[in-house]
């Protein structure tokens, strides 16, 4: 009976895991990517109607992350998204960028604009929580808990091992004495 419910209980785990990564988990991406494409749309718009310079750097960066973004995210694999942001991070150029774009909002007087832009960074932090939530509240915690075991370990392997070699040299200096003991030993018995 034990092994039945072990068997019902890892067939319910497995079903469940099935249906949140085929199902539930792209559900919730296609949602922020509607939302990006939204955001890509609005942005359009207000070039179009003159609001904004297609030309301008602002533009053309904020469309070229949102389109980057659209296009990381349409594989729905956790690894695409999580380089993307990590290249994102690393590139100083585009960092760059953004803080000119910074600089601009803050002298804009288009609220749509810092809306936009605003709701595309949030939207970004929120996909970047919702994929990294497994590795910072549980890879992370066993890894420190790993590490932590491992310190430990080597903390008390080293005295046991200054034990060892302190041990080691007993026993030779013992053997050697012992050899001695023989050797003079026998120079006494002649």
């Amino acid at each position: 009976m034990l092994t039945v419910n072990f068997l019902i209980a890892g067939l319910s785990i497995w079903l469940v895991i099935i249906i949140n990564n085929k199902y539930l988990q792209p559900a919730l991406k296609n949602r922020s990517r509607f939302r990006l494409y939204r955001l890509r749309d609005e942005l359009s718009v207000l070039a179009m109607k003159g609001e904004l310079d297609e030309r301008s750097e602002e533009y053309v960066t904020l469309i070229e992350l949102i389109n980057s973004a659209i296009r990381v995210t349409g594989s729905f694999k956790v690894t695409d998204f999580l380089r993307f942001v990590f290249q994102l991070h690393k590139d100083e150029a585009m960092r760059r960028k953004m803080e000119g774009i910074k600089r601009k909002l803050g002298r804009t007087d288009n609220p749509e604009y810092c809306r936009i832009v605003r709701d595309f960074f949030q939207t970004m932090q929120a996909m970047l929580h919702s994929e990294t939530r497994i590795l910072r509240h549980v890879f992370f915690p066993l890894f420190l808990f790993l590490a932590g075991v491992l310190v430990v370990f080597k903390l008390s392997s080293k005295p046991k091992m200054k034990v060892e070699s302190k041990k080691k040299v007993i026993m030779e200096i013992d053997k050697e004495f012992h050899q001695y003991s023989d050797q003079f030993g026998r120079m006494c018995l002649a």
